[in-house]
């Protein structure tokens, strides 16, 4: 995917640790009493490096979690993605050689299986509403928002805010959905402001080491989040840019489509008052039923050196055959 990534990682916001005993299961266990409460033990926490939560958001989507090669998008290739934990792959390849390949090499067709990626109209209608916000959104502070995220959230409530973090199942109780369309309507600015603060259940509060600039920015990011957002960033986002805006041009031939397809169009308002809701709705039906997709490659995108720490990242996986 195509995001702007934090260059310094945070302490992770999200724990995990075993579940507390519950009273008169333990072998001294005593029946407990008004006065007695079961109290949780204190979570432990893990740090993520950069070069994971790298891995995460750019490549987790076809590679997997685990790098298997068995992400949530693999299901629709008909190109079984790669297993990135096979022992051959860094004696194959120094890394320079990798580096050039992810950042420069030439973009892979990939065949996309339509009956394997079923669209509804909930979809369409999602994915539309997502794109008319482009223009009215404050990307500065929303981008500053999602480097925070990404250190401190992301490890438990996922890429996209769904609650299927690394992290998530190690926890007593999974993580609020933050992209369901009901949270964003019945939680205010203030009351994720005083969460993210003070913290709730597992989640430890942040005032102590976020700026109230910062806190305001992740409010920012998480308002973005929807089943919208995940469909574009998913879909759209390489060519025509998480804003909204097309990729340079270098980037769309790099993509081979400056040369097969007209210039993505820009997002503006300008483009949203030419185009009818019906015009719209036909476009995404159309992009869904693409025949292709084209593996993403990240010049200007990622530098050498995060790649680096993606490969480095990698490296720490227990090689499989």
């Amino acid at each position: 995917m195509w995001k702007m990534v934090l260059g310094i990682m945070l302490v992770v916001g999200c724990t995990s640790g075993p579940l507390p005993t519950r009273p008169g299961t333990g072998p001294s266990a005593q029946l407990p009493t008004e006065q007695t409460v079961a109290t949780p033990a204190p979570p432990a926490t893990r740090k993520f490096t950069q070069g994971e939560v790298l891995y995460i958001r750019h490549c987790a989507s076809c590679h997997g979690a685990a790098a298997r090669g068995d992400g949530a998008l693999a299901k629709a290739l008909e190109i079984q993605p790669r297993n990135l934990r096979r022992a051959d792959l860094f004696t194959q390849y120094s890394e320079a050689e990798l580096v050039v390949r992810i950042l420069h090499g030439k973009a892979l067709p990939v065949p996309l299986d339509p009956g394997a990626l079923p669209y509804t109209d909930a979809d369409v209608s999602a994915l539309s509403a997502h794109l008319r916000r482009l223009p009215t959104l404050p990307w500065e502070q929303i981008n500053q928002g999602e480097q925070v995220y990404d250190s401190l959230c992301l490890s438990c409530h996922g890429i996209y805010g769904r609650g299927d973090g690394p992290l998530a199942s190690t926890l007593s109780s999974p993580p609020r959905d933050l992209s369901a369309p009901s949270y964003q309507q019945q939680v205010t600015d203030k009351e994720l402001f005083h969460v993210i603060s003070e913290g709730r259940g597992a989640m430890p509060g942040t005032a102590d080491v976020l700026s109230v600039a910062e806190r305001e920015a992740v409010i920012a990011f998480v308002r973005l989040l929807s089943p919208g957002y995940e469909l574009y960033d998913r879909y759209c986002a390489a060519c025509h840019g998480p804003e909204g805006r097309p990729a340079d041009a270098a980037l769309l031939e790099l993509l081979d489509t400056a040369s097969s397809r007209e210039t993505p169009p820009t997002f503006d308002e300008e483009y949203f008052r030419t185009y009818s809701e019906k015009q719209l709705r036909t476009g995404i039906t159309h992009m869904f039923k693409l025949s292709r997709v084209i593996m993403p490659h990240f010049a200007g995108e990622l530098t050498a050196d995060q790649v680096r720490q993606i490969l480095s990242y990698l490296r720490t996986l227990p090689p499989e055959a």
